[in-house]
């Protein structure tokens, strides 16, 4: 075989092996099936918009195809909050950038948000009534920032109804939650109880603890705000807080297993927690949030 006969045979495996690549370490991101299917719908979405544009929008808002169908479907909308693409078509051409969830969530003001980060991409968490329900029920939805080729900018998302709690999710509300610490310092925590805002979801919420373990932030269990947590013990004896607390100043950041109650319940329940130490005009936070493992 000649040279020149190999080159585009070796360039076709070094792009395979790239897809490969790409897509186990954007898979290897979270745990459950289901979420990957919803980032590489959205992904996909995206790359049929970067390709053909406006002339997409036919094709990702015919019903009953992958795009579009009872389970999830892709939406389409532009920085400004103009809806573009979505399965229920009264919303085409409309602004939505001031819809709120049940809790006075303005979700989609989030979607533009995380779309105009650093990440370009992210998660959203809210209530909405699912197709033949009439009450309102957790939804979870990504969303990527793509460029057409017209030079118009998008917001590409797509959600599922009651999706499990992925690790990924929880650190990416940590570091938002962080940013506005930074930015606010005290002035933050008022935000971080509201349980109308992003930080607050399912059973997730974000605490925030001093120096001294005095408990600052807790939306879920406001009664321990002001209290000292050094000797809180959970069923099995564990001091989870002076773990927690180890944890973020060995590694400044990182997870800790204990058992606690989940909001509203009584009986614990295993949970993984998230924390990172960080210190704002001199004063030292720890600013955690967990999941409850499925």
């Amino acid at each position: 075989m000649k040279k020149s006969s190999l080159i585009p045979l070796i360039l076709a495996i070094v792009l395979w092996l790239s897809c490969c690549f790409n897509a186990s370490g954007q898979h290897g991101k979270y745990r459950y099936a289901e979420t990957n299917r919803i980032v590489d719908l959205v992904n996909d979405a995206a790359a049929l918009i970067r390709q053909n544009g406006e002339a997409a929008f036919p094709i990702l808002i015919k019903r009953d195809s992958r795009w579009s169908s009872n389970q999830s479907y892709i939406f389409v909308i532009d920085i400004q909050g103009r809806c573009y693409v979505h399965q229920d078509t009264s919303l085409l051409g409309k602004s939505i950038y001031d819809i709120k969830d049940p809790n006075g969530k303005p979700f989609i003001q989030w979607f533009i948000r995380k779309a105009l980060g650093p990440s370009q991409s992210g998660w959203t968490h809210y209530r909405w009534v699912r197709q033949g329900d009439t009450a309102a029920s957790w939804r979870t939805t990504f969303t990527h920032l793509v460029n057409a080729p017209s030079g118009k900018i998008y917001i590409v998302g797509a959600g599922s109804y009651n999706l499990k709690m992925e690790k990924a999710f929880v650190v990416e509300a940590l570091d938002d939650a962080v940013i506005l610490v930074r930015q606010m310092g005290t002035k933050a925590f008022p935000v971080l109880r509201d349980k109308g805002s992003e930080f607050v979801f399912k059973d997730t919420y974000v605490f925030v603890v001093d120096s001294s373990y005095k408990v600052l932030v807790n939306p879920a269990f406001p009664g321990e705000e002001g209290q000292n947590v050094y000797d809180l013990k959970d069923v099995n004896g564990k001091y989870f807080f002076r773990e927690l607390f180890q944890v973020a100043s060995d590694k400044g950041s990182g997870w800790v297993d204990y058992v606690w109650p989940k909001p509203d319940e009584a009986r614990p329940s295993p949970k993984s927690t998230y924390v990172r130490k960080i210190v704002v005009k001199g004063a030292t936070y720890l600013v955690g949030s967990g999941i409850y493992p499925e």
